[in-house]
């Protein structure tokens, strides 16, 4: 299976990379295909076709990029495009195709950037600044927005754009505007005080929020625009911070897992529904897991273990949900994002 590999190439406790890496992925087995340079792609997203790679440039003047994919071949399309914020650390393709979403880390804004029709990317047409701060004084002195992807259900109420915000507690969702390209806030969602909301993962009329800063996942009910629960996601007595960083749905939804960074494992949760259970623990054989990855059926995950140079594979148990490790670490520099095509 084809996938995209964003990595950092700075400021990391890994190797530092050269960009974005084309791998083919079968199993444990990984074979890198090309690539190209790019500044800090920490986050990629991709066309509905396939056919248009996006990245972002996780720095303080951050930038949006686009390439054209034909076969292993990256080629750029148009100029980088600025977000007008700093440290942006997740984007996503709006469903329609015609605009990235960017979240700002650094100043904690989201960005709007048209996608013109040969997928190539212009200036923002909108942008949006959070505002606020939470009880922990060191990570939540001012926003922090973390990740914003857009509801998948259409239906009546629904269909927002979802933004993630650490430094806030809160989950906000816009109305994106499709003429105008710009987001018009529609209600906030709350996770307890000093959560740090940081990925989230929709399924029906639930969002299972990643809190990085108390190891927590906190459901929301988002038919009723509210918070439901929230679970941890490191043992009972464990006494470690985790700093949660991806959340990943099963392929048949009853499973959610969780990369818990610096205790270094995989935690796995029941879902049904509203309801979530943490059921294990397991190590995920490197350091830092940033991102984790179901492969498209669902038998594998991938952990992306940037502080050591690693991708480590595990077998998925259908009926238990449990990872276990198989094949060798394929070593790659500072890994963040697996991206599959």
């Amino acid at each position: 299976m084809r996938a995209y590999l964003g990595s950092a190439t700075s400021g990391t406790q890994g190797t530092p990379a050269t960009g974005v890496t084309v791998l083919d992925i079968d199993g444990a087995t990984f074979t890198p295909l090309g690539g190209v340079d790019a500044p800090d792609p920490r986050y990629l997203a991709l066309s509905a076709d396939g056919s248009i790679l996006y990245a972002i440039c996780e720095r303080e003047n951050g930038q949006v990029r686009a390439w054209s994919v034909q076969d292993t071949e990256l080629t750029p399309l148009g100029d980088a495009q600025s977000v007008r914020g700093a440290g942006p650390c997740h984007l996503s393709l709006h469903p329609s195709g015609r605009y990235l979403l960017s979240a700002c880390y650094g100043s904690g804004t989201l960005a709007v950037n048209p996608v013109g029709a040969d997928g190539s990317l212009n200036a923002p047409s909108g942008t949006v600044q959070h505002s606020g701060t939470g009880p922990d004084v060191k990570r939540q002195e001012g926003p922090h927005a973390h990740m914003v992807v857009t509801d998948p259900d259409t239906g009546p109420g629904r269909g927002h754009v979802l933004a993630a915000d650490l430094g806030t507690d809160t989950v906000y969702r816009y109305a994106l505007d499709e003429t105008s390209g710009t987001l018009t806030l529609s209600d906030e969602l709350r996770t307890p005080p000093g959560a740090g909301p940081r990925h989230l993962v929709v399924q029906d009329r639930y969002a299972y929020v990643a809190n990085e800063l108390d190891s927590t996942v906190t459901v929301l009910d988002l038919d009723a625009g509210q918070s439901l629960s929230t679970v941890s996601t490191r043992p009972h007595g464990a006494d470690k911070a985790s700093h949660p960083s991806a959340i990943r749905l099963s392929a048949d939804g009853r499973f959610l897992y969780v990369a818990n960074r610096f205790v270094d494992e995989i935690a796995v949760l029941t879902v049904d529904g509203p309801d979530v259970a943490l059921v294990a623990a397991v190590p995920c054989g490197g350091d830092h897991p940033r991102d984790m990855v179901l492969s498209p059926d669902g038998a594998y995950l991938y952990s992306a273990n940037q502080f050591d140079d690693t991708i480590t594979t595990f077998l998925l148990d259908r009926a238990t949900g449990i990872p276990t490790q198989v094949g060798e670490p394929f070593s790659t520099p500072s890994p963040t994002c697996i991206f599959w095509a």
